[in-house]
């Protein structure tokens, strides 16, 4: 394409057209300054620049330049669209893969993808505009968004995005915004000026932030709330100009090797029941507070550094704060100060070189302190202070306060969106082939029948209306277009509401039909009137379109935070409804049951929604059905057999509210697509084109999650089998062990070969208890029965996962469960092993309930993952049947107990010698004796430890042994294989 050579092409849309033979459109386009209208690609484009990046521009003047509906690849180009609310390039559905380019739009917006699109930037700059994924995946990587007049980077709506090396400068609103349900990573970037918060995780998305930079925010460096989850390893979070850090509102932070340096507030503030775990961490001269925790907040710091702050750390009323290892090291007035109904556990800590009190703590609260070093101080610890409510002023320094109404106050305004908001009149002509057209793609998506029902019973009482109005007859009464979308996720609820809005634009209820998608964050603040004026800016924004309230039930008071502030919004949404029922459709979407509640926290909410369509569930072979459209759409085939694992894996899995309906499809067509790749890497010759395209069913290996769904396969290595039951066999004793072993193993075989026969077979025996004293094999035989299932054909993996309490039980309420699901998530597909299990009930714990919390999750998560975990629990006889008691079901989900007896003298010399011969020792007869005789004199010892104190007995038989070598070589003589091989009777004596 040029614009000067005679032979060129003179536009874009001119070598689109071009006949040519089926397959991909290559354009080079040689160097100059082109114009473009609105460009939609269906196909496979590739456009590049002749003369290398920065050769080409191309400007726009419409709604976008390039949307991507199919797989557009960009190398070189500027882009640059003028429009008002234009989009340089726009990727709905499609895929763009952009490399060396350059973005520009008046918009604000300058790169857009949404609506299960994928988006892959690098290299490249971004100015004066955002970069927005919606529902959609892709990578940003070595690129730079400078100069933003929105946020920088907005990801939402369970987009799933990797952002690496990346610049992001001088962004209007967050730098990096991550919301909805996104899975994100934030990878060596860095991230300057931004107008409000540097990084912002919220509403239930999960970020893992690594080796990054945050510099000089004019709000809070990183926030993290509503839900939100971030985990962050190697953070530099510089001159922010309110707080390091902000954990709020639910979000949960565990950070390592995080820095907090000149923050004109507080370093790391934690509060409203937000927690955060802070490891090998520094924050060095906050304007306040170095640390804060309050308002229900949970901070936990270990081995980390507070220096050169006004206050070294401080806790509220109803914090929480555990410091281990902590150095607080030149305060202005106070290193800790602890307010009335504060808790504080401290461990190893050090105060050194205040300004002030070391300590200051407030009647009513709870401290324990152990091992804390304090010198250097300027005034002595003030400790159990009245109240400051009741107090004099304190000489030298005040107790902590709450935040103060002078403080700056840290909010994030809601930004803009540029791809889901928008005014004036909708693209889609008001025409009969327009609605057409919207319906038949309401049709073609799969499923849904008793929802595109609703939708045309709407289409065709408007369609009628509008006959009757073309009569002149009277249009009856007004009807209100207000809908709830209930359903599970992943349904197609927000995909029709978007379909549904330009239906209503096309058919002249709403002028524009753009979509406006929030949820509670984008409409409750944090104090009362603030969601008032918020909730009204979302819906002015809407106006002329669908506002579409996600987890709107999250909004009333029986499913928010606990304030009033989400009931205010349902409120004044109420009123809004009704005062501009003309200009805005709203959509409310959730759960069902939630849903139903959430209709009643209003008494004019529910007669302002015209209808509640309920999204079902997609069947196994709807599933199947939106994996198969996926392969069309990007080119690949399905090989038949490949279509039946699938529909298998969809039969048998388990819909649980996390389950993602027609997102799993997708994710599991993405990752199979990948495992694709692997194979063909793997073979010797170049794969032809038919082999490129096919996906076979080993494709699914490790993609669906089979678990123990074919416990009843054949057994997949017979060699492997035999070796392990000879490993088993060789054990030291144990026959009664062993002998239930191979019971296990006999009665799986023919339970297969029942199932074989077409006869009833029962479960297989699951879920075990190890009972007995330390030592006496139960690990090293849970590590075989996993192999041995694993070979079987009954476990996936047979990986043995080994936990104590300390992996599953966490320091605060809710992080047990976390940390237990996260065990469980390792062992699937192989064994859980939990040593000393008795310690998680009650009588065995620290007195706080988290063990029971850690019992209650496993229980559920036994059941259900029955076919995917062998969990068992070991311990000492006596406790572990205490053990079995704390919960009505955990005895249930044991199918069986396994006693394992002391070791007896004899055995545990055959033990010793055992391991001698591993480790290449001889023990002759006479040294044998000696070692029964060190048994027999210490027998409480050897039966209360068995195995393990045999091994210590070898260890020091070994030291024993080598001191005598290295004296009969100070001798002058040197040492015989026989001196280095042989234990005596004299090394096993005491």
């Amino acid at each position: 394409m040029s614009q000067t050579d005679p032979r060129g092409l003179r536009t874009i849309l001119d070598a689109l057209e071009v006949p040519r033979p089926a397959g991909p459109v290559l354009i080079d386009v040689a160097p100059g300054q082109y114009r473009i209208d609105a460009l939609r690609c269906w196909g496979t484009v590739v456009i590049a620049a002749l003369g290398g990046p920065g050769s080409v521009v191309i400007d726009g003047a419409a709604a976008y330049n390039f949307q991507v509906e199919g797989h557009m690849t960009l190398w070189g180009l500027v882009l640059r669209n003028w429009h008002e609310t234009g989009r340089a390039l726009a990727v709905m559905g499609g895929t763009a893969v952009v490399e060396d380019c350059e973005f520009l739009a008046k918009s604000g917006n300058a790169v857009s993808a949404w609506g299960g699109s994928e988006l892959f930037l690098q290299r490249s700059t971004v100015r004066e505009g955002a970069v927005v994924y919606s529902d959609a995946a892709g990578l940003i990587e070595a690129s730079e968004v400078v100069g933003s007049s929105t946020c920088g980077i907005a990801l939402r709506d369970g987009s799933r995005v990797s952002v690496r090396n990346t610049l992001v400068r001088g962004a209007a609103e967050h730098g990096i915004l991550v919301a909805s349900g996104v899975n994100a990573l934030i990878e060596q970037c860095r991230v300057e000026d931004a107008g409000q918060a540097g990084i912002l995780v919220r509403e239930h998305a999960q970020t893992a932030i690594r080796a990054s930079e945050i510099h000089r925010s004019t709000q809070c460096g990183l926030v993290v709330r509503d839900s939100g989850q971030a985990d962050v390893h190697g953070l530099l979070v510089a001159e922010p100009a309110i707080d390091g850090v902000w954990c709020t509102s639910s979000g949960a932070l565990t950070a390592a090797r995080m820095t907090v340096r000149a923050p004109a507030r507080h370093g790391v503030s934690v509060d409203e029941g937000s927690t955060a775990t802070l490891t090998d961490w520094e924050v060095a001269r906050a304007g306040a507070h170095g640390i804060l925790s309050g308002d229900g907040g949970k901070l936990a710091l270990i081995r980390g550094t507070v220096s050169e702050s006004d206050v070294g750390a401080g806790v509220t009323a109803d914090g929480s704060l555990i410091m281990d290892g902590t150095l607080v090291a030149r305060s202005g007035r106070v290193g800790l100060a602890v307010d009335a109904g504060a808790r504080v556990v401290m461990q190893g800590c050090r105060i050194t070189d205040t300004d002030g009190p070391g300590i200051i703590t407030t009647q009513g609260s709870h401290v324990e302190i152990r091992h804390l070093v304090a010198e250097g101080n300027k005034a002595e610890d003030r400790l159990d202070v009245p109240p400051v409510e009741t107090a004099a002023a304190p000489a030298q320094a005040p107790a902590a306060p709450a935040p103060s109404a002078a403080e700056p106050v840290r909010t994030e305004p809601v930004p803009t969106d540029p791809v889901r908001t928008g005014s004036g009149r909708s693209e889609v002509p008001v025409t009969a082939e327009a609605v057409d057209g919207l319906l038949a793609e309401l049709d073609s998506m799969v499923g849904l029948r008793e929802v595109k029902d609703e939708i045309r019973k709407v289409v065709t009482f408007l369609r009628v209306a509008e006959q009757r109005r073309a009569a002149g007859l009277p249009e009856g009464p007004a009807i209100g277009w207000h809908m709830v979308f209930s359903g599970s996720p992943g349904t197609g609820k927000t995909t029709v509401a978007r379909v549904y809005g330009r239906l209503l634009a096309a058919l002249g209820v709403v002028a524009g039909g753009h979509f406006t998608e929030v949820s509670r964050a984008d409409l409750v603040g944090s104090h009362l009137g603030e969601t008032t004026a918020m909730t009204t800016a979302v819906f002015n924004r809407a106006r002329g379109g669908v506002l579409f309230i996600d987890e709107a039930y999250s909004l009333s008071r029986r499913f928010g935070s606990g304030a009033d502030f989400g009931q205010e919004a349902i409120d004044t949404l109420v009123k809004l409804l009704e005062d501009h029922r003309e200009e805005v459709v709203v959509v409310f979407a959730g759960y069902s049951a939630e849903m139903r509640e959430f209709l009643s926290a209003n008494p004019g909410l529910q007669s302002r929604i015209s209808r509640t369509i309920e999204f079902e569930d997609y069947s196994p072979d709807e599933l199947v059905g939106i994996f198969e459209r996926l392969t069309g759409q990007y080119g690949f085939l399905l090989a038949e057999p490949t279509r039946a694992a699938l529909a298998a894996h969809f039969r048998q899995a388990r819909r649980t509210e996390s389950f993602g309906n027609g997102r799993e499809a997708r994710r599991i067509f993405e990752a199979a697509l990948e495992q694709q790749a692997l194979r063909l890497a793997d073979l010797e010759d170049t794969p032809a084109p038919d082999e490129l395209v096919l996906l076979l069913p080993e494709d699914l290996d490790g993609v669906v999650d089979r678990g123990l769904g074919a416990r009843f396969a054949e057994a997949r290595d017979a060699g492997q089998l035999d070796r392990i039951l000879g490993e088993l066999s060789a054990m030291v004793g144990l026959e009664g062990i062993k002998a239930e072993i191979r019971g296990l193993t006999d009665l799986i075989v023919t339970t297969r070969r029942r199932r074989e026969a077409g006869l009833p077979a029962d479960p297989m025996p699951s879920h075990l208890i190890f009972s007995g004293p330390p030592g006496t094999g139960k690990t090293t035989v849970a590590r075989l029965y996993g192999s041995l299932l694993a070979a079987l054909g009954v476990l996936a993996r047979g990986q043995v996962v080994e936990v104590s309490r300390s992996d599953l039980v966490g320091q605060y309420v809710g992080s047990t469960a976390i940390r237990t699901a996260e065990q469980f998530e390792r062992a699937r597909g192989g064994v859980l092993f939990i040593d000393e299990a008795y310690t998680l009930a009650r009588p065995g714990g620290t007195g706080h309930d988290f063990g029971q919390e850690a019992i209650d999750t496993l229980v559920k998560l036994m059941e259900d993952h029955r076919d995917e975990v062998v969990v068992i629990a070991a311990g000492y006889t006596d406790e572990m049947r205490a053990f079995l008691d704390v919960n009505p079901g955990l005895a249930s989900r044991f199918s069986a107990t396994i006693a394992f007896p002391s070791y007896s003298p004899e055995e545990l010399l055959t033990i010793l010698a055992h391991q001698a011969e591993s480790s290449g020792f001889e023990t002759p007869d006479a040294t044998l004796q000696a070692v029964r005789a060190r048994i027999a004199a210490d027998p409480e010892r050897f039966a209360r430890g068995n195995a393990r104190e045999i091994r210590k007995l070898f260890d020091e038989v070994k030291s024993a042994h080598a001191r005598r070598v290295a004296a009969l070589e100070r001798t002058g003589r040197e040492a015989t294989l026989d001196d280095l091989r042989v234990l005596l009777p004299e090394d096993a004596a005491r």
